[in-house]
């Protein structure tokens, strides 16, 4: 996987742990106490005579109570934590503050590189537009030279469909909107997405870290044909 998947891929591993260990701990804990507290053959119901209404004060425990309410919070804001680093790197400041530095002046490289936690770092960044409408992707390479960026089409099933060619070892910022309604540009192999809305302007880093081709998809249902608007995307040295 490319760009900043190695962030996704740890958290997910992370999720999956934990996951796993409430379930088992949660299910068995289900299970064991279903059937070592089945009613036997002969016994009369309601055993501890309950009434309806009335909670029984005299098998309370204090101690569980604080412990199944106090560890999954802790458990909870562990993961909500664990979870600020995708969102740091898919939606970094621009400047100095952030990632990819500041816009790249003529023939300057953007030099990315991921680090040992899966960031992308980046000397600079080059801007390019990304405009969607019903059905149909539009890429604009703001005037970037042609090894940079480039655009064109590209057959796919027998559908002529849109491509847009970016270079390894670059950073792309693009600005996006749309023409009609709200669509949702998916980078599946950089494992980020967007949405795009009328009359107003998101952004996404696209950091091209390694050579890669792969659909781009519409995640935002936008009408008959959603599931036809894809494009071409095209990373290579």
């Amino acid at each position: 996987m490319a760009e900043v998947t190695a962030l996704y891929d740890a958290i997910w591993d992370e999720y999956i742990l934990w996951s796993v260990l409430v379930g088992v701990v949660t299910f068995g804990w289900l299970y064991h106490h279903s059937f070592y507290y089945r009613s036997s053959e002969g016994e009369q119901p309601n055993v501890d005579e309950l009434e309806v209404g009335v909670f029984p004060r005299e098998n309370d425990n204090l101690r569980l109570e604080i412990t199944w309410t106090v560890l999954p919070t802790l458990l909870i804001v562990y993961l909500t934590y664990i979870s600020w680093a995708p969102l740091d790197a898919v939606w970094s400041q621009v400047g100095e503050d952030g990632w990819h530095g500041d816009v790249c002046a003529d023939g300057q490289s953007s030099s990315n590189y991921i680090d040992d936690e899966g960031y992308v770092h980046s000397e600079c960044y080059h801007e390019i537009g990304i405009t969607g409408q019903q059905w149909f992707w539009e890429f604009d390479c703001m005037g970037l030279s042609e090894d940079l960026c480039s655009t064109g089409f590209t057959t796919f099933e027998g559908e002529s469909k849109p491509q847009l060619n970016l270079k390894t070892g670059e950073t792309y910022f693009a600005n996006m909107t749309s023409r009609d309604v709200i669509h949702a540009p998916k980078f599946t192999n950089f494992g980020i997405m967007e949405d795009v809305v009328p009359g107003q302007n998101t952004y996404l880093w696209l950091p091209a870290t390694e050579e890669v081709a792969f659909l781009m998809m519409c995640a935002e249902y936008c009408g008959d044909n959603h599931a036809y608007m894809t494009a071409k995307i095209n990373v290579e040295d």
